[in-house]
Parts: structure tokens; C-alpha cells; sequence
């Protein structure tokens, strides 16, 4: 049997034990493991030695397989598999998230697979069931917001998740997020100190978001109420929108304070930047990475928020601490 075979009937052997187990209980003979999983006996018994080297089950000749600790997790994790599961498909997007999950896991010796995601109702029991078919130690999951229901039910068949967005309707989910209000509020209060009278917060998301108010909170804390400076905001996402940035980019590069509040936001406006062959004095992003946000003529760029980059090790960081401990770290989800 290929190894990754044998890794992906390790973990399914392991993640029965733990959930429909307990210390002390007999589990199943070697032949009606063989069965069950649909193995040779051969690596039925691997399996069960492995198990015993670390100190999950004792087997002997008359007892049969006994279970000794359902949550001990071997020091050595050569073996685990991350897999990173992405509902977006921009490369730019997980590519930095890769990098981060990829050099942390690298210390582990833990494997790291990317996924796009191609199940499309995310909000079923039936995409539940799709996380558990992919064999994973540990699932990553990227910009999911409507899928509370499947994420629980994979959670409490005991699939190891974590994922980049908090979602309100799920508390038991690990998950750490940027803090959208936070580090909007003190781009604003940046932009401020450098005497920009007006302000234009560009981005794809409606009006209406948490990265936009901390932003205009921002100014009217650092202001209060002695200037009333004029905040736009230009959604990137309506029609005909190019026009009008590229007047906002000639008429105000040099008076204005700019924010680009999301990261598709700033391939947008800094390719326009080089396109019209201006660079604005001041510019701020709320998240971008070094390896994939260089665009000439549009240097520097300071970002107000964690990288994905830094976000990928910390999301990695919660499964491998997970499973050297037993358990997942407090606080389960974190914004940061």
C-alpha cells in the first residue's frame, strides 16, 4: 500500500478511537479492523503498532486492544497533513496564506496540500461530509461565510478545523481574523498625522462595512469636530468606476490621503497608478505582502494590518498546538 494510503487509513483508524472511544474500552480485533477500513492485515497491524508506540492503545495476546489515552498526540508530528481549502480562487489571495502555513509547518515536519474548493452549496450537511472525505489531519479553510451548520458537523465528528473568518454562529469554530475596525481606524488616524484634508477609501465591499466606519471613526476622533475633513468612499465593484478614480488619482495625488481597504483593491489602483504614470504621496493598505504586492511606481506602500502571510503561520499554528497538547489553545477565536 502506497504511503499516502496508509497515512490516510492512519488517520481515519485514530479519528474513530478518539471520537467513538474512551480510556479503558476494548476496540476492535486486528482482522475486524482489516474490515472495517478495508485493509490488508498487514497494515491493519502496522497501524495497531504505531498506535501502541504512542501510547493511544495497548494490545495483548488475551486482553485484545485496549485503549489508553484517546487524546495523546505523538511528539514527533511526521505524518499530519494540513490541507488548505480556498473558497476564492485569486492566486493572490491564498498564495501568501501558503507561504505562511508552509515555512510554520516546515518545522513540524507537517505535510501541507492546497485545495480549491469546487463543492458549491457550502452551507449544506453534505459539504459537513465532504470535509471529512478529504483525509485531512487538519483542514484550513479560506474566506467560507455561510457554512456554520457543515463546519459543526465536522467538528463534532471530530475533523480538526480552523479557519481565516470568525463566524458569529458558530463560537466552537477556532478561527483568527483581522481586526477590520481596529486597523482601519488607525490608517485613518496615520493619514491624519500627515495633514491630508481629504480622504478617499477605495474597495470592493459595499459602503456599509466595518472596515469603512473605523476608518471615518478615525478621522472624526483625530479632528474632533475642528476641521470637518471629506471622506469618499469609491466601491470598486459598481460600473464605470474607472473614470472616476483615475480623475480622483490626477486632480488629489498630491493633496489626499488614500486607503485601500481590501486586498483586491490594491492590484486595482496600483496598476492604474502605473498606468497613469502617478504615484500619490500618501497611500495606505489594510493588508498586502511583500511577495505578492510590488508594483513599481507605487513604492512604498505601508499596510496597516497582519499580512496573510503571518495570519497563515498563526491559522497552522492553533491545528499543531492542537495536537501536541490534546486540546485547542485558548481563546479559540482571535482577532489580531
Amino acid at each position: 500500500m502506497p504511503k499516502l494510503v496508509y497515512q490516510n487509513f492512519y488517520r481515519a483508524l485514530r479519528r474513530d478511537i478518539e471520537i467513538n472511544y474512551k480510556t479503558d474500552d476494548h476496540y476492535l480485533k486486528v482482522r475486524e479492523i482489516a474490515d472495517k477500513f478495508n485493509v490488508s492485515l498487514q497494515i491493519a497491524q502496522k497501524a495497531v503498532s504505531q498506535l501502541e508506540s504512542e501510547g493511544v492503545i495497548a494490545a495483548k495476546q488475551r486482553t485484545g486492544i485496549i485503549i489508553r489515552n484517546t487524546v495523546t498526540a505523538p511528539s514527533d508530528l511526521n505524518g499530519k497533513k494540513i490541507l488548505v481549502l480556498s473558497y476564492k480562487q485569486d492566486y493572490h489571495f491564498y498564495a501568501s496564506f501558503l507561504d505562511g502555513i508552509k515555512q510554520n509547518c516546515g518545522l513540524y515536519n507537517v505535510a501541507v496540500e492546497f485545495k480549491m474548493n469546487t463543492f458549491k452549496e457550502t452551507d449544506s450537511l453534505g459539504f459537513g461530509e465532504y470535509l471529512l472525505s478529504l483525509n485531512a489531519d487538519g483542514i484550513i479553510t479560506l474566506s467560507f461565510v455561510n457554512s456554520a451548520l457543515p463546519f459543526y458537523y465536522a467538528l463534532r465528528e471530530g475533523q480538526d478545523i480552523v479557519a481565516d473568518i470568525i463566524l458569529d454562529t458558530l463560537p466552537v469554530l477556532p478561527a483568527i481574523q483581522t481586526d477590520n475596525y481596529k486597523h482601519s481606524y488607525e490608517a485613518a488616524c496615520i493619514l491624519c498625522k500627515q495633514n491630508c484634508r481629504r480622504y478617499f477609501v477605495l474597495g470592493y465591499y459595499p459602503q456599509d462595512n466595518r472596515r469603512y466606519r473605523g476608518f471615518c471613526d478615525g478621522i472624526q476622533k483625530t479632528w474632533q469636530g475642528t476641521f470637518q475633513p471629506e471622506v469618499t468612499y469609491i466601491q470598486l465593484s459598481k460600473m464605470n468606476v474607472v473614470g472616476e478614480v483615475i480623475r480622483v488619482i490626477h486632480n488629489y495625488s498630491d493633496t489626499a490621503g488614500f486607503f485601500i481597504s481590501d486586498y483586491s483593491a490594491n492590484y486595482f489602483f496600483g496598476m492604474l497608478c502605473i498606468q497613469e504614470r502617478i504615484q500619490p504621496k500618501m497611500v495606505l493598505v489594510y493588508d498586502a505582502d511583500d511577495a505578492y504586492f510590488s508594483l513599481p511606481g507605487l513604492e512604498p506602500v505601508r499596510s496597516v494590518a497582519p499580512s496573510f502571510k503571518e495570519l497563515g503561520k498563526q491559522l497552522s499554528d492553533v491545528l499543531i498546538r492542537k495536537w501536541k497538547t490534546g486540546s485547542y489553545p485558548e481563546l479559540l477565536q482571535q482577532k489580531i
